[in-house]
């Protein structure tokens, strides 16, 4: 089973934010984007754009390499995700209680 990870980044202008998600998902390298508007993290009135993406541990450096190669200078967050695809959430077996 393939360990896959969820990484996140910045990046000014929702025409440049749009045209990175899409040649992310045109090279193959996320199975999902998810495109946020945020406050800038260094100007009170401005807003950038938040990339978050999954993709396989094997594909990370691949997608840092294609992120850094259009120029996207904030930093690349990665971080694992771990679910029990054998268990049952707990909504659906009552263990929240």
């Amino acid at each position: 089973m393939a360990e896959f990870f969820e990484v996140r980044t910045l990046i000014e202008g929702h025409e440049a934010a749009a045209e990175l998600a899409h040649g992310i998902l045109l090279a193959g390298l996320a199975t999902s984007i998810d495109i946020a508007e945020v406050p800038h993290p260094s100007a009170d009135d401005a807003t950038t754009w938040q990339l978050t993406l999954v993709t396989t541990g094997q594909q990370v450096p691949a997608l840092e390499r294609h992120m850094r190669s259009i120029g996207a200078r904030h930093p690349i967050d990665r971080e694992p995700i771990a679910h029990d695809f054998n268990g049952y959430p707990d909504w659906l077996t009552d263990d929240n209680q």
